[in-house]
């Protein structure tokens, strides 16, 4: 088992074999084995089993079923605006608060350490260098740079000598919809970039034992009645399959709601949320309208009509 783990490392033959005192034909062996998963019992999977990583926010930990689980992708999915990005930054600020390292992927440059501390501090707390210090970022150019530092175990490995709980994806929507081909070719080599994303971030999310978050755009739903604004995730099957837990995000007539759309071990459920300077948090009710607002805001509705109608 040691030997399997040192070529894990992305040592050259000529040190392993000097490390290990291995012919190079044992080398070669050793590293075709290394990839390979070790079978387990149910049992011994069930006692390794460690708490989940929670969010910093009360409602989705419930959703989730008292986290975001170690050693599975959950993603988080919404329109524009839905606070997908603050949901990420949310759960990053709480880990770091706890004390724990993560690692923060920022494929659309959305990421930004002012806001990272500003939700923090919001959150209680203190020490912005010793925080920051824990969240690790990594922003790869394009979808070529993203798979090969998930590939070649350059987010894993940093994730396992930083002890890391979280590694996050902002956004894997974004990274996949970079290629330079277009029409067909385009999309058979985005289905498989997916495939190859999704085994990549599972053996992280296994490898380092911590939560995996990614984020997702969304599409019309094709399948939705006449004249209904749905939408649903964005990437196609191949994707949809992939994740282990979906969390879809809207933001509808000043409302913002979410629940879980797939998980593996609990039942859909819904919540509501805001989003403040402490990122994602309760929603807060709008106080009611008093009559007199009311019908100021329909007079200024009816002016405003009145004098479209008189430009046409």
């Amino acid at each position: 088992m040691a030997a399997w783990s040192a070529t894990r490392d992305f040592q050259t033959d000529t040190q392993l074999m000097r490390q290990l005192d291995k012919s190079p034909s044992q080398i070669q062996e050793l590293r075709s084995k290394a990839p390979a998963p070790v079978p387990q019992t149910a049992r011994a999977l069930r006692d390794a089993s460690t708490d989940p990583v929670a969010s910093g926010f009360d409602a989705l930990d419930q959703a989730l079923g008292g986290g975001v689980a170690r050693g599975r992708v959950t993603e988080l999915v919404g329109r524009a605006g839905a606070g997908k990005t603050q949901g990420c930054l949310t759960l990053a600020a709480a880990c770091a608060s706890r004390g724990d390292a993560m690692v923060y992927v920022d494929t659309e440059g959305s990421f930004r350490a002012q806001r990272l501390w500003q939700v923090a501090e919001a959150r209680g707390a203190q020490n912005s260098e010793e925080l920051l210090q824990r969240v690790h970022v990594l922003r790869p150019q394009n979808r070529e740079e993203l798979l090969a530092a998930l590939e070649t175990g350059v987010v894993e490995e940093r994730a396992r000598q930083a002890r890391a709980a979280l590694v996050v994806v902002d956004s894997v929507a974004a990274a996949a919809r970079g290629g330079t081909s277009s029409g067909r070719s385009d999309l058979i080599d985005r289905q498989r970039w997916l495939a190859r994303a999704a085994a990549a971030l599972k053996r992280v999310a296994c490898g380092a034992d911590c939560a995996v978050v990614v984020t997702n755009h969304v599409m019309a739903d094709l399948k939705a009645q006449d004249g209904c604004d749905a939408v649903t995730a964005a990437l196609g099957f191949t994707w949809h399959h992939a994740v282990n837990v979906r969390v879809m995000l809207d933001h509808v007539n000043g409302r913002r709601t979410g629940r879980v759309e797939k998980s593996c071990s609990d039942a859909e459920s819904a919540f509501t949320y805001g989003i403040g300077s402490a990122g994602l948090m309760e929603a807060v009710e709008a106080p009611a309208l008093s009559p007199a607002q009311r019908e100021r805001i329909e007079r200024n509705r009816a002016a405003a009509l009145a004098k479209r109608r008189r430009r046409s």
